[in-house]
Order: C-alpha cells, then structure tokens, then sequence
C-alpha cells in the first residue's frame, strides 16, 4: 500500500517554486495580493494571525504551514489595529533569486519562507488534487520535521548562491511529508490507505505500466471487483472515472519527458501508450493547450506566473527541474 502511494506521489506535481522571505515585525501585518497559484508559507519563527478572504482569521504559530487558495488575496501578522504594509512596497532581492518583503522597521518577530504552486495543466495530477485545497486556508503544524525547518532558517541566514534552488528541495520535501500525512490520516479514519484498499492495485497497474491496454474490465479484475462496483469506488476515490485517471497518468508522464529528456517525441508518445505521434499530440493538445514541441520548449525555459502587482524584475525565474 505504501509503495502504491510512492508511485502515485511520482505522476503528480509537487513543484514548490520558492519567490520570497517574508520578515513581519510584532504590531505589523503583511498583506499579499491574490495569486494565480495556490500559496504556502512556511513559518520559521513567530505567530500570530493570517486572514483569507473574508474568511474569520487563522492563529498560527511556529512550524506551521499557511496554505492560501489560488486566487485569495490573504494578510499575515497581527490583527485589530496593526500596522499594514502591501508585500511589495518594500521589498529587495535576498540571495541568488529569493525576494526579501519586510513589514516593519525593527526586528523580523515572524520570519516565513514563501512559495508558490501553480495549478497543474488539466492532465496532470496537482499536489491538491490529493491533499484537498482549502477553500477558506488552511495551516499545519507538527508534521513536517523540524530539520526541514531549521534548514531552511539556515539558507536564510547565510543566503548566497543556490540558496532559491535549495530552499525549493526543502519546500519540496515538506510538502510531500504533508501529503503523506493528510493521505494517512484518510487512511486511519477509511482504514485502508485508500477509500477501498484493492484499489491499489489497479492504481500501481496504471502507474507502473502506464501505455498497457488498460480497460475498466482489467482494472476491476485485478481489483477483484465487479466493474461497477471498481467504477464507483474509483470515482469516489479520485472524482474521475478509471478510464480518465489513466489519461492523465500517461500525458503526466509524457509531459515530464519532454521537459527532462531529449528523447523524440515519437519515442515518448509510444512510451506513454499512443499508438503514434499523431493520437498522441492531439490528446496532449487537447489537455495542455499546446502541442508536445510547443511544450518542450515552453517548460524548459519558462516561470511560475504570478499575477501579483510585485515588479517582474524582480521574481526570479524557477530553474528547470
């Protein structure tokens, strides 16, 4: 079960990009704009509150994770009568490519590592297609080891070059050890580590061999399930039909071939289980909005796009993972 939950965490997208180090001072809040991404900060030092929305503020303390639906304006630091200052109207480059915000003028009482998830293309699977986002925040605390944290404080601290790149990986890691959690708690209150525990087989079937025949038929038989019965708990499980989850594993795949190999796209398109370059770059057009060349060369040397009112000159373009 563990190891089906291993393959599945290969196809979907856990890409933190890392865009700043906020620094709030006690009797400040921070306000951010909202993002065309869905927004985590990880909180190294400090508490206090975080409003989404209009949604009733959210304590938080150190070690927490505030996650921020896409497009929420949110504020950070203290509430009532606090000082307010907008992300970036001060603001200054910290190391090689993270973005220093401050609210205040003394000490940094709540310091945060800020970062950003763009929403998947529509074939692919998003860190929150698993772990459910928010809809009015969220924050997380005690899950994550401390050794994340204080290695992040650390690059901080002594910022210089690799340090984007570094704190990416941490943010990386955090996440995932999010995501097991969360699955593992649905897992104690479902018992199973999944809503019906055989289908993981059909999972690790899909994932392991994604360009295989697959059939709603052979999925249930290697569930040991009828074919209603494995097409219901599978859409109950991951709000798609069988049939779709295998489209979105095979384009997930050829995706992160494209932007990570040279390989032709005629050896990609049969290694993901079309039966030519044509089918194929009409499935992956129809889902990304741009044929599989197109990609290729978009992905490998384009950014996180943030719609914040911060000067673009000054968000460092995500290195190619």
């Amino acid at each position: 079960m563990t190891r089906t939950l291993d393959q599945l965490l290969t196809t979907i997208d856990v890409d933190p990009h890392a865009f700043s180090v906020c620094r709030i001072q006690t009797g400040w809040r921070m306000t951010f704009p909202a993002f065309d991404a869905v927004t985590v900060h990880f909180v190294l030092r400090g508490s206090g509150q975080f409003q989404v929305g209009a949604s009733p503020p959210i304590a938080f303390s150190p070690s927490s994770v505030l996650i921020i639906p896409i497009r929420e304006p949110h504020w950070v630091g203290e509430g009532g009568e606090a000082h307010v200052r907008e992300a970036a109207d001060r603001c200054a480059l910290l190391g090689d490519g993270l973005v220093e915000f401050t609210a205040g003028s003394g000490a940094d009482d709540t310091l945060m590592l800020c970062g950003a998830l763009a929403p998947p293309y529509q074939g692919g699977f998003g860190f929150f297609d698993l772990l459910r986002a928010p809809s009015a925040g969220d924050t997380v605390s005690g899950v994550i080891p401390a050794s994340v944290f204080d290695a992040m404080a650390h690059e901080i601290a002594h910022a210089g070059f690799g340090t984007q790149a570094m704190c990416q990986a941490l943010m990386k890691q955090g996440l995932i050890a999010l995501l097991r959690n969360r699955r593992k708690q649905d897992a104690d209150l479902r018992g199973g580590t999944m809503p019906h525990p055989r289908l993981s087989k059909a999972v690790a079937a899909i994932i392991g061999n994604p360009a295989a025949a697959h059939t709603v038929d052979s999925l249930a038989s290697l569930a040991g399930m009828s074919r209603a019965s494995f097409s219901d708990h599978f859409s109950r499980a991951f709000g798609q039909g069988p049939i779709d989850f295998v489209q979105k594993a095979r384009l997930r795949i050829a995706a992160r071939l494209l932007r990570t190999t040279d390989l032709p796209i005629k050896v990609i398109a049969q290694s993901a289980g079309y039966a030519g370059p044509r089918p194929f770059s009409r499935a992956f057009q129809a889902v990304y909005q741009r044929g599989p060349a197109d990609y290729r060369a978009f992905a490998t040397g384009d950014a996180v796009k943030l719609s914040a009112d911060v000067d673009p000159a000054q968000v460092p373009d995500r290195p190619d993972q």
